[in-house]
């Protein structure tokens, strides 16, 4: 299934749980998909109705049995027996509603394991019960020579319910551009360049990258990684790999498209690459129409009303002039919805007092003789 899907089941398994039934979830898939950063983000969204809807993180890679059980300790019952109990580890919660997430548990020992038969059935341990308003849920990679982790056995996985969360392309490039990771990742994501390869894929001496493989190199990025040629060639070569590392290396400093960043730092030198790009015998479309789209996204209108980090009317007008015109037509177009907040017509009719000579690119696709006054477009 796609990671979107994680929200509703665990919204199913919330429901069920409400009504004193038991659907534990276990999200099975490669590493770095984001199977436990979106299970937290569902948290996140509880919140928002609870503002005390508890999670609770357990690694169980790291745990001894006695850390999910307690230790045993020496009382004496009402006869003056004496008896062993196991003292309730301080992490069981007792009140409330909440999450519990199994990090690994086929990275745990037999004893860890088997700890977790009675809690996942019964919502208790020993003595202990788990509060009626928390669920259980687990996140573990596929049981496979790639992964160093233990067989959960028949009786175990029964126990949960699993779900085998697969890559999603469109899903990763709509999260990194909502979270605004940096544009060279983001252009290059979407690009197609780069195809994920589950690790029963990657040749012996590839690299296996994941979401969570590109969230390094944008924390690099956003670092300042690009003020050193070299360094970003060691250090996203360090963390792709020989092969996609290069690949990305040479997108943004020889074929990236031209950004809106890109005009603020040296026009001159962006208007070169971008008339290259343009050049019929060289022609990159996709790399004109991210250019289109990023100038879209920090278009501020005219330089009067303009920011240090937007693009102005007057270096728009610069592009329109070089772009093929189909892509020219579609930048004014969005530019102008932006800056005149809907009122296209008479956006256009004020935008080529100010720049006549795009009245041509202009005729070549849309009809504007209303916004002009100038005659139709000839087919």
């Amino acid at each position: 299934m796609k990671p979107s899907n994680i929200f509703p089941v665990l919204d199913l398994s919330y429901k069920a749980r409400q009504q004193g039934r038991v659907i534990n979830p276990m999200f099975t898939g490669e590493a770095g998909l984001g199977k436990s950063e979106i299970t937290q983000a569902w948290v996140k969204k509880q919140r928002e109705r609870n503002p005390n809807f508890g999670f609770l993180d357990l690694r169980i890679a790291y745990m001894e049995a006695p850390d999910l059980i307690g230790f045993p300790s020496e009382s004496v019952d009402k006869n003056g027996v004496a008896r062993t109990k196991h003292l309730l580890p301080d992490f069981w919660p007792t009140e409330g509603e909440g999450l519990i997430l199994f990090e690994e548990p086929n990275r745990g020992t037999t004893g860890v394991m088997n700890c977790l038969m009675q809690a996942l059935t019964d919502m208790k341990i020993h003595q202990y019960e788990l509060p009626p308003g928390w669920m259980f849920a687990a996140c573990i990679n596929p049981d496979s020579s790639e992964y160093d982790v233990n067989t959960m056995d028949a009786a175990l996985k029964d126990r949960f319910v699993e779900f085998e969360v697969e890559f999603d392309h469109m899903a990763f490039v709509d999260y990194i551009e909502a979270a605004q990771w940096h544009e060279s990742v983001r252009m290059f994501v979407s690009s197609g360049i780069w195809t994920y390869k589950d690790t029963k894929s990657i040749g012996k001496d590839g690299k296996y990258i994941s979401p969570r493989t590109w969230s390094k190199v944008n924390a690099a990025e956003m670092a300042g990684l690009n003020t050193s040629r070299q360094l970003h060639r060691l250090t996203v070569s360090s963390i792709l790999g020989k092969d996609i590392g290069n690949e990305y290396h040479k997108f943004c400093y020889d074929s990236a498209p031209v950004t809106a960043n890109d005009l603020l730092k040296d026009k001159a030198a962006a208007l070169k690459r971008l008339k290259a790009q343009s050049d019929p015998s060289t022609y990159q479309g996709d790399m004109i129409a991210a250019t289109v789209e990023s100038i879209e996204k920090q278009y501020g209108g005219l330089a009067k009303d303009c920011k240090a980090d937007q693009i102005s009317e007057d270096i728009m007008a610069e592009v329109a002039h070089i772009i093929p015109s189909d892509h020219a037509v579609n930048l004014i177009k969005q530019c102008g919805y932006k800056q005149s907040k809907g009122q296209i017509t008479n956006f256009f009719k004020d935008f080529t007092k100010r720049h006549p000579t795009l009245i041509n690119v202009l005729k070549a696709n849309i009809q504007i003789s209303r916004a002009t006054g100038v005659d139709k477009p000839t087919k």
